[in-house]
């Protein structure tokens, strides 16, 4: 009687053709008739040789997926009897299969469970991860970017790796880094403190969600300027805050609007160096102000400054925190926009009461972010190759500003305004006629080519007038020329059509 094919016999097949390793064809194929109950336990395999002979494979190639079955459970090999199906298989391994190949689980739409408090992470998403156009904003210019001294720094602490960073380093972050930062901000922005203060963090973003988590109560207030940041507003409300909307002027937070109908913070949020978006900076009288305020409630105050450096034609405005005497402001910083956009790498200076218990709340979700980048960065900013790269990238960026603002100025009467604010940071806002709808020529914008982020997404409050973000800091000056004469043609367009349509 011939023998029967072993193939046939274990229903396994391979196809050489595939893009999956042919070991790994083997061994799914075995998993599924072991999980399927074709292959009872105890069941004996065919030898490793017979079965490789049977594929016409090498037998190394059977041994590869009958090793990765054994270590998975699925398989047991004894002494004198061979390969066996393991006898440890669950029994409602078979019985949940067997169950739904008999009764297939019907297709049933409905939204996947999801916590009430994760709704708080929604907010209108920025542009899609498709290639960059004028004028998206928040991305910096490639060409200036130092990414060969980078990858010297990042090769050259990676070989040193085992010396220096092999324990596991202080939750606080890696040591030389926070003294290269403490030196940074106090050079620049004035800022107070020593490394012991410095808590190295996951981008800006960890910084505050970390405070809002550790520093607040369900429930309690923080105030945050409107315009303002999308994701601090994300952050607070993902720790079920009460997020109050505060107007903000050309001066900055302005605090003193309409007192009576909003409830007293327990924390303040604010970009003073570069408002976000409109770009404003604080007056040092609004600063004062607001040490007032948190000093009477009792109050944090959380200091974003992203852009302080990119400022054109004057040096950095001196920093909250260094106004601060009572030790109220948490000062946070990161590098993603003045190293590399990929570094997610931030910082939070907080005062000394609070940092071992900034410091607890980090360790419960992460230690610290990856430690060959911290050291890298911590030589990069040592030997000032951070504000070496950051004059020249101020320049670049002052070139394209200019030449957006004039192109606007060039082709936007009617339906396009820009306004100086100090020619500060990587992206400006342009101001619609009123009544226009900044989403609406969003659209319109994209559908000629150009990306721009309404500015009613930055807002709790209607706008008194609606604009466009626009970044320039990422495009040359050509491309910004052609890009805003598209737009404001496409503008020019949609005011004709809405005229008609009246």
């Amino acid at each position: 009687m011939p023998k029967k094919s072993l193939e046939v016999l274990l229903d396994v097949s391979v196809d050489r053709a595939s893009e999956v390793p042919l070991h790994r064809q083997v061994y799914l194929g075995i998993r599924r008739l072991v999980l399927t109950g074709r292959l009872r336990p105890g069941s004996r395999l065919p030898s490793t040789r017979h079965l490789a002979s049977d594929l016409h494979l090498s037998r190394a190639t059977v041994l590869d997926a009958f090793e990765h079955l054994i270590f998975e459970g699925y398989l047991e090999g004894k002494v004198g009897s061979g390969t066996r199906v393991s006898s440890h298989i669950p029994r409602d391994v078979h019985t949940l299969t067997s169950a739904t190949q008999q009764s297939p689980i019907p297709t049933v739409r409905r939204k996947p469970r999801i916590a009430r408090r994760a709704l708080a992470h929604s907010f209108r998403q920025r542009l899609a991860a498709t290639p960059a156009r004028p004028f998206r904003p928040g991305l910096p210019d490639i060409a200036s970017l130092p990414l060969d001294l980078w990858s010297r720094l990042t090769a050259k602490h990676w070989r040193r790796a085992a010396d220096q960073l092999y324990e596991h380093a202080d939750s606080l972050g890696y040591l030389p880094l926070r003294k290269a930062i403490c030196d940074y901000v106090s050079r620049s922005r004035a800022v107070r403190s020593d490394p012991d203060q410095v808590i190295i963090t996951t981008g800006a973003q960890q910084a505050l969600y970390l405070c809002a988590k550790t520093l607040l109560d369900p429930g309690e207030s923080v105030w945050m300027e409107d315009p303002g940041y999308p994701r601090a507003r994300v952050a607070f409300k993902s720790a079920q805050l009460t997020v109050i909307p505060i107007p903000v002027d050309s001066e900055g937070l302005n605090s003193a609007a309409s007192p009576e109908k909003r409830s007293a913070p327990q924390m303040i949020y604010v970009t003073p160096s570069f408002q976000c978006p409109l770009g404003y900076t604080m007056t040092l009288e609004r600063r004062f102000d607001l040490l007032r305020v948190a000093a009477r409630n009792n109050a944090w105050i959380l200091e974003d400054d992203y852009f302080s450096e990119f400022r054109h034609g004057t040096s950095p405005v001196a920093s909250l925190q260094s106004l601060d005497r009572n030790e109220r402001v948490l000062y946070i910083g990161n590098f993603s926009k003045n190293v590399v956009p990929f570094l997610r790498i931030g910082f939070l200076i907080a005062p000394k009461s609070i940092v071992h218990t900034l410091k607890m709340g980090r360790t419960s979700v992460s230690r610290q972010p990856p430690g060959i980048d911290q050291a890298a960065l911590a030589e990069f900013i040592a030997d000032g190759h951070l504000e070496r790269h950051i004059r020249v990238t101020l320049q670049i960026y002052r070139e394209r500003y200019e030449a957006l603002v004039n192109a606007i100025r060039q082709y936007g009467a009617g339906v396009l305004e820009v306004s100086e604010n100090g020619g500060i940071g990587m992206y400006l806002v342009a101001w619609l006629p009123s009544g226009v709808d900044d989403r609406l020529a969003a659209r319109i914008a994209s559908a000629a080519g150009v990306d721009t982020v309404p500015l009613s997404n930055f807002a709790l409050h209607k706008l008194r007038r609606t604009g466009l973000v626009l970044g320039y800091s990422a495009y040359e000056t050509r491309m910004i020329r052609v890009a805003a004469q598209r737009l404001c043609n496409a503008l020019l367009r949609m005011r004709s059509a809405t005229s008609q349509i009246k």
